[in-house]
């Protein structure tokens, strides 16, 4: 025998009826509107490079790993893991985020002196989709931004507020 609560059965019909936030203005932009003031973490893959499941759209996983709605349109594939909720630390969210996939999302890092480096996320080595040269003079890395803008400290010192997204994607320079 099944038995669900009112509440759960209200938080799925929530999840099935959400609609993506339409604002261009607001971080949320883009994502299902159930995640309005929780923080949620995105993972944006080139095309031709995301991991296999999340190839045809950007997928909206909510944290207790349920895949619910894929944005078939958005101009990147990924994933964004969201609803999460009191977070203070960028790599406390960032870890919470990986570990409701861990598989398809999994992080590789160097840890330095002043932070940690992303060196791929899903698999995806940035200088493996990117033409890097020797000399520094031209690459490509995982970059992070806080609530769509670029983000002037790292993962291990970002603070958090009760409702930050943060998204990850390759930047070439």
């Amino acid at each position: 025998m099944l038995l669900l609560s009112s509440s759960t059965l209200s938080y799925e019909w929530s999840r099935m009826t959400s609609e993506l936030v339409d604002n261009e203005e607001d971080p949320h932009h883009g994502l299902p509107d159930i995640w309005n003031g929780k923080q949620v973490v995105c993972f944006h893959f080139p095309e031709g490079a995301s991991p296999s499941e999340f190839a045809d759209g950007r997928h909206h996983i909510d944290y207790d790993g349920t895949d619910f709605k894929t944005d078939k349109n958005w101009d990147s594939t990924g994933a964004c893991v969201g609803g999460f909720e009191g977070y203070e630390a960028g790599l406390d969210l960032l870890n919470a985020a990986v570990e409701v996939r861990p598989n398809l999302l999994a992080l590789n890092a160097t840890e330095f002196s002043f932070g940690i480096m992303i060196d791929s996320i899903g698999g995806v080595i940035p200088c493996e989709v990117y033409t890097c040269a020797e000399d520094w003079s031209s690459g490509a890395y995982w970059e992070i931004l806080n609530d769509g803008a670029y983000s002037m400290v790292g993962i291990s010192d970002l603070a958090l507020n009760d409702d930050t997204v943060v998204t990850w994607q390759i930047r070439v320079y």
